[in-house]
């Protein structure tokens, strides 16, 4: 097996795991650092913009993070030609624009810009790495696009094949699919990334993945990287297999090592002239970074303005009033008790991974769109109409990669508020008057916190909430016969 081979075997049991882990998600177990969120904690972009825009103690869960900086400095950029799973699936779709490749030479220097102004907005506050870092990307796309379209292939196979699945000796029963706000333009972003293909292989990964300039900044430093000797005959057949246009063509004996992912394409030389690895057999390598220094500064003025506009509340929305965050939004303080994470910490904590929302039992967490305003786009709420916080889950907070979400014990549930329970009168059909009244105590058979009482008044008896042990959960208002809308809702309890 050569090493390109072994490379992409690699790659695909990384992408398998990375699925994998995602589906595992529904079974996180109690109080155990689950591998679906190790995965995430990998990412040192994700650490960086977290700890910047949320909280420093997010360093603390992101360590496998430093310690892939810490290969990286060693093994250079090992990780997107090798683990990546975006990068494996933009391996694969290129293929289907092979014969169309237009020969386009992307800008390298725009990861670096992008780059630059996401960390400087993390900085003023602004969480923005979300938006074009891979993993949570790709996580995302699996969440909110393919998982479902998956689960809805299962049940059409299980009403429409029931005779042949029975006939082989399977069986298939529908299992109903969550549906996500946001689906469609995930699935814009996805396709696009991908369509970028056609103009040159791995074009994401050359020009847009701030976390490729992560690694490539830090890696061109490193001792394992390409070399070329006397036999090179200047063919520039490595030029061309190079996925990266890490090899110029001008002088291919050079290696750019900020753009170079280790994919030994470039080893396919007639005179093996080429050669990874730590033993020096040539010196042709170029360590600068395709930048120029103005529009370096002007993408950090940029990243500065926008994180100070989203900081300092010009470009967010007020609060809304149905903005309920999952349960897991918590801060432990020092005497072990709970309290809410203020909305600022937590919207720069939350890298938007959809983690939460593939772990929700019920399918009730979402993810926002305007009511939150710019800098709370894709952030996790629970949607009552959707489905419900159930009392016996503590998957969100267990299954977050940066403590956006933390770990709760169940026996603490009673005690997270994550709104207040409110009953219109006027539309409540035990609240109604006269002939127009009709005994419904839907609200109070399904609280899973006795949270509603049937009460005595004015001769009838209608439900009302007890404050002080309504959470919020949301199953009164999803059970609630009164439709559209309903006749109870739960809301923002600060």
């Amino acid at each position: 097996m050569t090493i390109r081979t072994l490379r992409r075997v690699v790659q695909l049991l990384f992408l398998a795991f990375f699925v994998w882990l995602l589906y595992e998600s529904r079974r996180v177990p109690p109080g155990r650092l689950h591998c679906s969120e190790l995965f995430l904690r990998t990412d040192p972009l994700s650490a960086g913009t977290a700890a910047l825009a949320g909280h420093w103690s997010v360093v603390f869960l992101m360590i496998p993070a430093l310690v892939l900086l810490v290969l990286t400095l060693f093994l250079g950029r090992f990780f997107c030609g090798w683990v990546c799973p975006l990068g494996t699936c933009l391996d694969a779709t290129d293929k289907l624009f092979a014969r169309r490749h237009a020969h386009y030479q992307p800008r390298r220097s725009w990861k670096y810009y992008l780059l630059g102004a996401i960390l400087v907005a993390a900085l003023m506050g602004a969480q923005l790495g979300w938006w074009l870092d891979p993993l949570p990307l790709l996580e995302r796309t699996l969440v909110v696009v393919f998982h479902p379209l998956a689960l809805a292939a299962r049940d059409f196979l299980a009403v429409h094949a029931r005779g042949p699945l029975q006939a082989l000796g399977l069986r298939l029963d529908p299992v109903g699919h969550p549906g996500y706000a946001l689906g469609l333009p995930v699935a814009v972003v996805f396709l696009t990334l991908v369509g970028l293909g056609a103009w040159a292989p791995r074009f994401w990964c050359r020009s847009f993945c701030p976390l490729g300039a992560l690694l490539g900044f830090l890696g061109r430093f490193a001792p394992l990287r390409r070399h070329v000797n006397d036999e090179c005959s200047s063919c520039g057949l490595c030029e061309r297999t190079c996925k990266m246009g890490a090899i110029p063509a001008e002088t291919p004996e050079r290696t750019l090592t900020a753009e170079c992912i280790l994919c030994w394409n470039c080893v396919a030389c007639p005179t093996r002239a080429n050669y990874i690895g730590f033993r020096r057999v040539g010196n042709q390598v170029d360590r600068t970074l395709d930048t120029r220094k103005r529009a370096f500064l002007q993408a950090l003025g940029v990243g500065a303005l926008t994180g100070l506009v989203l900081a300092t509340g010009l470009g967010r929305r007020p609060r809304g009033t149905r903005l309920l965050r999952p349960p897991g939004a918590n801060r432990r303080t020092a005497s072990g008790s709970l309290t809410r994470m203020s909305e600022e910490e937590f919207r720069g904590r939350c890298i938007r991974c959809g983690a939460c929302m593939r772990a929700c039992p019920t399918g009730g967490l979402q993810p926002v769109m305007a009511e939150a305003g710019f800098d709370g786009v894709f952030t996790p709420v629970l949607v009552p109409t959707v489905g419900w916080c159930e009392k016996e889950c503590q998957a969100c907070g267990e299954v977050c990669p940066t403590g956006a979400l933390q770990p709760f014990a169940i026996e603490e549930k009673p005690e997270i508020k994550l709104g207040l329970a409110t009953i219109h009168h006027d539309q409540c059909l035990s609240w109604r008057l006269g002939d127009q009244y009709r005994s419904c105590m839907v609200c109070q058979e399904v609280c899973q916190y006795s949270a509603v009482e049937a009460r005595e008044i004015e001769g009838q008896i209608r439900p009302v909430v007890i404050t002080a042990r309504c959470t919020g959960c949301g199953i009164c208002e999803n059970k609630c016969p009164i439709k559209p809308g309903a006749a109870i809702e739960v809301f923002r309890a600060d």
